[in-house]
């Protein structure tokens, strides 16, 4: 569950749902035949799973989540790059999660991945309850830590401060992200909200960007996630 050590190492800049949504950059469209060809094509064919473990994770929260459909339409559309380019989900946006687990799930068993990391997670928000009589100590302490940095992601939520217009107005936003923050997962979260400010081009000031740091670091995101939004510092 969230482990530290899988595609958030010194390197790493994003990952999961978020870093799949950036991928539709403008012209995406000239090199795939459509939407889950780019996808295809993003993910490759070789290498480790357990970035797609990650990816899975992400679409089985949201989809499994108790988030609406605008809802998961506007932190979905919150990932794309400047100029827009994601596909437009609004109305379906469950079948598209599903339509992306079609293809990522296989792509990550043909590479080793156990059918119950494709399959299963660990609930990361609410009272933290789960049927599972499987999870271990340590997954159940990594929820935990969540959970806790819940309030403070909300407190950051808040202080999303647009410059610019985004693609839904910010207090929709905001609302989105609180409640993927506090009923779905506050990592998940967390990762929504540097694309959001990215994308409303955010007023940051030095202080609330030590406290992005500060969250990040103690989420087990290596030094570079938080790196994208350090261009917003006023």
């Amino acid at each position: 569950m969230h482990d530290p050590a899988a595609e958030r190492g010194e390197t790493v800049f994003d990952f999961g749902v978020t870093a799949l949504g950036a991928s539709f950059h403008g012209d995406w469209a000239l090199d795939a035949q459509d939407a889950l060809d780019h996808v295809r094509t993003h993910l490759g064919t070789e290498g480790d799973p357990a970035g797609l473990v990650l990816l899975i994770e992400d679409l089985l929260r949201l989809r499994d989540s108790g988030l609406d459909d605008d809802e998961l339409a506007v932190l979905w559309h919150a990932t794309d790059p400047p100029l827009g380019g994601a596909p437009v989900i609004r109305g379906a946006a469950r079948a598209w999660l599903d339509r992306l687990l079609a293809v990522v799930v296989p792509s990550a068993r043909a590479r080793g991945a156990s059918e119950a990391s494709c399959t299963t997670y660990v609930p990361c928000a609410g009272d933290g309850t789960t049927a599972s009589a499987d999870i271990d100590a340590d997954a159940d302490a990594g929820t935990a830590g969540h959970r806790r940095l819940a309030p403070e992601v909300v407190e950051l939520i808040a202080l999303l401060d647009p410059r610019a217009e985004g693609h839904e107005p910010v207090d929709v936003v905001r609302g989105a992200l609180v409640r993927c923050a506090e009923t779905v997962c506050p990592e998940l979260a967390f990762r929504f909200l540097l694309h959001a400010a990215n994308g409303f081009w955010s007023r940051l000031t030095p202080e609330t960007f030590g406290r992005l740091e500060r969250v990040s670091a103690a989420f087990g995101h290596g030094p570079h996630v938080v790196d994208a939004v350090r261009y917003l510092v006023d």
